[in-house]
């Protein structure tokens, strides 16, 4: 029999997916644009863990976390005159 505090938790989880569209897939193309902005800075060791949550304020927490190698070279951010984009 499960607890109130597991119903509870269920049914948080469940909201939180709800408003934060995972189930219209917003998680996933949410990581993929993220991967794909952090491989443009880092040599990445293996994936980019995305985790959104909600907290009892109706907050986002997002938290991104990942092991890199190594950074890249920022020369491809300079233009020719100098510039930065």
């Amino acid at each position: 029999m499960k607890t109130s505090r597991e119903t509870f938790d269920r049914l948080k989880k469940m909201l939180i997916s709800d408003k934060i569209g995972a189930e219209d897939g917003f998680l996933k193309i949410f990581k993929t644009e993220t991967t794909r902005l952090v491989r443009d800075y880092f040599v990445l060791d293996g994936e980019v863990d995305v985790k959104i949550e909600i907290d009892d304020f109706g907050l986002y927490k997002v938290d991104i976390s990942f092991d890199a190698e190594d950074t890249k070279g920022f020369s491809t951010a300079i233009d020719t005159k100098g510039g930065i984009y």
